[in-house]
């Protein structure tokens, strides 16, 4: 006797809730691409994503709001695969990985560190609250940077003649040009190949 095939289980409120917040992220990220964070409305974001018009102000409020999830999202995705990819690694070994995982970002998702890169150039001109967030996440990431090449001056791999905390800003700035470059003109910037061509750079510039 044939048996009566399963009855497909219900997502829960939750489950919905989540499906439909990551198809409404997803939809922003594209609009932002195309046109900018600035253009981007919660009206469009709702339709892109396949809701109505209200349901991305009934959940986020204002598009504030909903950019500065995408931006905790991306910064959550960020420290978990850097503190897995470096592990125990410091100096320039770990100043190298943190470019490879840039470049992993950008060859997994393009569109969506662009789309990150143009929200978080544009905050500076708006957007209090994710400029203040986006400055304690930088000055996170400098002070990763410098906490590496202490550590290799301290066992002798990097050069004492380098100020740490000058030099972790330079490697932001590098990989923050870097990334403007390649959005303005991606033809023309092969981002990957900038950011690999960089880890002989830091080889010469603080290794011993």
């Amino acid at each position: 006797m044939a048996q009566a095939p399963q009855r497909k289980q219900r997502l829960t409120q939750g489950e919905r809730t989540a499906r439909s917040d990551g198809r409404m992220y997803q939809a922003a990220l594209e609009l932002i691409c195309e046109g900018g964070a600035q253009n981007t409305t919660l009206k469009d974001i709702g339709e892109r994503a396949g809701f109505s018009r209200g349901l991305a102000s009934n959940r986020f409020g204002t598009k504030e709001q909903l950019f500065e999830r995408l931006i905790i999202d991306f910064n959550t995705r960020w420290r978990t695969s850097i503190t897995e990819r470096v592990g125990e690694a410091y100096g320039v070994q770990a100043l190298c990985i943190a470019l490879d995982v840039v470049a992993d970002f950008i060859r997994s998702d393009p569109a969506r560190m662009k789309a990150i890169y143009v929200l978080w150039f544009e905050s500076v001109a708006s957007h209090t609250n994710i400029r203040e967030r986006l400055g304690r996440y930088h000055s996170a990431y400098r002070q990763d940077a410098a906490h590496w090449l202490q550590q290799g001056m301290a066992d002798g791999t990097v050069s004492n003649d380098i100020d740490p905390d000058v030099a972790a800003g330079e490697f932001l700035a590098f990989i923050f040009g870097a990334i403007y470059q390649w959005i303005v003109s991606p033809e023309e910037v092969i981002i990957v190949e900038r950011l690999t061509a960089f880890k002989e750079t830091l080889e010469h510039r603080y290794a011993v």
